[in-house]
C-alpha cells in the first residue's frame, strides 16, 4: 500500500511540474508571488500566536505566584493565609441576611407597594405589615 502512496505522489508531482513548465511567464510569476503572499501570511499569523502563548504563559505564572503565596506589588496588603477575623469582616463585601432579618410579607402589602430590593437587619422582632385602616375604623377609636 504505501508503494502505490509513493506511486501516486510521484506522479502528480510530475504531472504539477510539467504544468507549471507549461505556464508562461507571466502566469509563473503571478503563481510565484500568490504563494508568497500565502507563506508571507502564514509566517505572520504563526508570530501572532506565538505572542498571543507568550503572554498566556507570562499570565499564568504570575496568576500562579499570587496564588502561591509569593509577595504581591503590594506590599501592606495582608495576606488571605494569614488574615486576622477583624480585617476579613472589614473587607467582605458579601451581604448575607438570615431569615430573622427580613421582614415578612403578607399578600396585601405586596400589592399596594413594590417591595425594596435591599433588606435592612432590625433590632428586635420583624415588624407586623401594615394595616389598612378606613375612616369609620378611626372615628370609632
Amino acid at each position: 500500500m504505501a508503494k502505490h502512496k509513493l506511486l501516486a505522489g510521484l506522479v502528480l508531482g510530475g504531472a504539477a511540474y510539467a504544468a507549471y513548465h507549461a505556464l508562461d511567464l507571466e502566469k509563473r510569476e503571478a503563481l510565484k508571488d500568490m504563494a508568497r503572499e500565502q507563506c508571507d501570511a502564514l509566517k505572520d499569523r504563526a508570530i501572532d500566536y506565538a505572542f498571543y502563548a507568550a503572554d498566556a504563559l507570562d499570565d499564568f505564572k504570575e496568576n500562579l505566584s499570587e496564588h502561591m503565596g509569593e509577595k504581591s506589588a503590594d506590599e501592606n496588603e495582608e495576606d488571605w493565609r494569614t488574615a486576622t477575623d477583624e480585617t476579613a469582616a472589614a473587607t467582605d463585601d458579601d451581604i448575607v441576611l438570615s431569615s430573622d432579618d427580613v421582614p415578612t410579607m403578607t399578600a396585601e402589602s405586596t400589592s399596594e407597594a413594590p417591595a425594596s430590593t435591599t433588606a435592612t437587619p432590625t433590632d428586635g422582632p420583624t415588624p407586623a405589615a401594615p394595616t389598612d385602616t378606613t375612616d369609620s375604623e378611626s372615628s370609632e377609636k
